[in-house]
């Protein structure tokens, strides 16, 4: 796989930004559901709903052993969901809290409401 370039990262910066702007205004799951299937390939999607995956399952609390073998991905790629999912900031981890059962919800800042 190609290794994307500090360059081409700059350069695509705006667009990014721009696409996520878009596909916060579509006020739903099925017309998100319907952009990602346009725009990404079916492998794509696959890899994006494993990660999604990934992460709801740490939140569980399965081994990163446990799910890198259930979803037959590498613990490079496990380690990467793990530390979003320890990070106190992390979106991806609030919204799978939210979405796949646990109890954190975050507050308008992405934190954590609960007091510690």
């Amino acid at each position: 796989m190609r290794k994307t370039t500090t360059e081409e990262i700059e350069i695509n910066a705006e667009a990014f930004a721009e696409l996520c702007g878009a596909i916060a205004t579509l006020g739903s799951g099925i017309m998100v559901e319907r952009l990602l299937r346009e725009l990404c390939t079916p492998t794509e999607c696959v890899d994006m709903a494993k990660r999604w995956r990934l992460v709801g399952e740490l939140i569980r609390g399965k081994t990163q052993r446990a799910v890198a073998s259930e979803l037959g991905l590498s613990l490079c790629k496990i380690t990467r969901g793990a530390r979003y999912v320890k990070a106190p900031d992390s979106t991806l981890a609030s919204l799978a809290r939210i979405h796949q059962g646990g109890r954190r919800r975050p507050n308008a800042h992405g934190r954590d409401s609960r007091k510690s």
